[in-house]
């Protein structure tokens, strides 16, 4: 897998959401109305949404080592799987590889929540009433499915998250030279974090995000080795949809109506 990958590297991270608010700045993204501690010890907001592309993430304090506590803290994107769900059971082909990022292009999005129910990780989200009306004009709209585009659709050399970042932790370039640097960092930190661990080298045919974690993936929610997709049955509801969907008379609303009906008959 070639091209061009970020590395995060958790051991680094100081929470300090530079790659966060610097994703808001680039792409014009407004702030959610949320409260001081919405998730877990400092994390705010409490999720990836469909106007957060970037997150960063606090886990609770691991006091098992008298006299070290473990502060955790990660910095969570769309990982860009190269086999992605979301790019196989998406019915209008909204999403697609960009140099080798995965986009969703709004234009043909309608927010059907399709990328939203099949990404394991809980990345894509749909902008419906609940989330601000604002921003630049047309840069985010109802009834669409956003998320990290890697800045491919507001162009940049390097994102602007991993620019921004003061402690290194979060970095970007080719991805088999990040690769090897995980592996260097994780022989670094071994005696240390004697759990440590690398995530993405294979999960979803590989991750352009790799991560290097202080324990085992599942002690930050990530599995270990997602179950794929099953096409039998991706296929079977977009067969449905694109049959429903002829009475659709193209509006977006009916769309999506055709998608729920389609899902709910294929089970």
């Amino acid at each position: 897998m070639s091209g061009k990958a970020f590395l995060v590297d958790t051991t680094k991270c100081s929470g300090c959401r530079a790659c966060q608010v610097s994703c808001k700045q680039w792409n014009n993204l407004p702030a959610e109305k949320t409260t001081f501690f919405a998730g877990p010890e400092y994390t705010n907001p409490a999720e990836l949404s469909a106007i957060t592309f970037n997150h960063v993430k606090f886990f609770p304090i691991d006091r098992s080592h008298p006299g070290k506590p473990l502060w955790t803290i990660m910095h969570k994107k769309c990982y860009h799987c190269e086999d992605a769900n979301c790019i196989k059971v998406c019915p209008q082909e909204a999403i697609s590889k960009v140099e080798g990022w995965t986009v969703i292009d709004q234009s043909k999005c309608i927010g059907c929540g399709a990328c939203v129910n099949e990404c394991v990780y809980k990345v894509p989200h749909v902008l419906d009433e609940t989330m601000p009306k604002y921003g630049a004009e047309g840069s985010i709209q109802k009834d669409k499915s956003y998320k990290c585009h890697a800045c491919m659709q507001n162009k940049r050399d390097v994102p602007l998250c991993a620019q921004h970042c003061p402690t290194g932790a979060l970095t970007y370039g080719d991805r088999t030279a990040l690769v090897k640097r995980a592996r260097a960092r994780l022989k670094e930190i071994a005696a240390e974090y004697p759990r440590a661990s690398i995530y993405g080298l294979e999960q979803y045919g590989g991750l352009r995000v790799i991560t290097v974690l202080k324990d085992s993936p599942e002690k930050y929610g990530l599995p270990l080795n997602p179950e794929p997709i099953d096409m039998h049955k991706a296929e079977a509801i977009r067969n449905t949809y694109h049959l429903i969907s002829l009475f659709s008379f193209g509006l977006p609303s009916l769309k999506r109506v055709a998608y729920r009906i389609s899902r709910s008959m294929v089970g």
